[in-house]
């Protein structure tokens, strides 16, 4: 399977990580669907500048923008596999976060971290022994520290096996257009959280609720707040001292063997 993931995120600290996962060939049909519809705009869908009629969409009518979401919402739901979205308030996992371990000091590896999750128990449950190679959109700030944390996790044979993990590359939209419905995902849950279920300033969107209506049980999405929030990072603090003991073990025995006797 090929896994397509990206990030929103809001001023209010409401922070996603979105994206899909297709079939080989359905990820090859869905490029070529993509395009025809999106290909005459330079750099592809953004779903914020769609949404604003910025940059590549200035100028368009209210009607070609309806009718651009129309169709990016009929050929996601027409070729993707299944769509995941993970939330949090990027604020609160900073007060509460193992800011010492490495690729957990920030919302990005975190919501990573439990989409992939959500993969892999999509996968067991449905009966597929499928593997996934993740894609995620190049040029987050946060970049490095999702990269550290996936050089770490791949290593634990445990959680390798838990995000269903073949391999991981971080690749920018144009070398990669199902980002773009990853885009989309990311965009619209992030702002369904903030406007509609945190600040209640705005009914859900009719294109989001087109995505989820078509298929419910092709989607898996979730918010992680408050206890069980600090109950998975108390979790990874639990694994972070286990992994620096383990160092500190390592380094004792690395000494031991290197000293020269008198």
């Amino acid at each position: 399977m090929q896994g397509y993931f990206d990030e929103s995120e809001r001023e209010s600290g409401i922070f996603c990580i979105a994206g899909y996962i297709f079939a080989p060939p359905q990820a090859k049909k869905f490029v070529k669907e993509w395009s025809q519809v999106f290909g005459a705009y330079s750099g592809g869908l953004h779903m914020r500048d769609l949404a604003q009629r910025t940059r590549s969409f200035r100028g368009i009518g209210s009607a070609e923008q309806q009718r651009l979401v129309v169709e990016a919402v009929r050929i996601i739901n027409g070729r993707m596999t299944a769509g995941f979205a993970v939330s949090c308030n990027a604020k609160e996992v900073k007060e509460i976060g193992p800011k010492w371990i490495k690729g957990f000091g920030h919302a990005y590896p975190l919501c990573c971290h439990l989409c992939m999750t959500a993969v892999g128990k999509f996968l067991r449950t449905s009966g597929s022994a499928d593997r996934v190679a993740y894609v995620f959109e190049s040029g987050h700030p946060r970049e490095g520290e999702a990269t550290t944390f996936m050089r770490q996790v791949v290593l634990n044979a445990d959680v390798k096996e838990s995000y269903r993990y073949s391999r991981d590359a971080f690749l920018p939209k144009s070398d990669a257009v199902p980002l773009q419905a990853a885009d989309l995902l990311a965009w619209e849950w992030a702002k369904f959280r903030d406007e509609t279920l945190e600040r209640g300033i705005r009914p859900i969107r009719k294109s989001l609720l087109a995505l989820f209506q078509n298929d419910p049980k092709r989607y898996s999405v979730s918010h992680v707040t408050g206890a069980p929030l600090k109950k998975f990072m108390g979790k990874i603090r639990e694994l972070g001292l286990l992994q620096l003991e383990e160092d500190r073990k390592g380094e004792r025995g690395s000494s031991r063997h290197n000293s020269t006797p008198t």
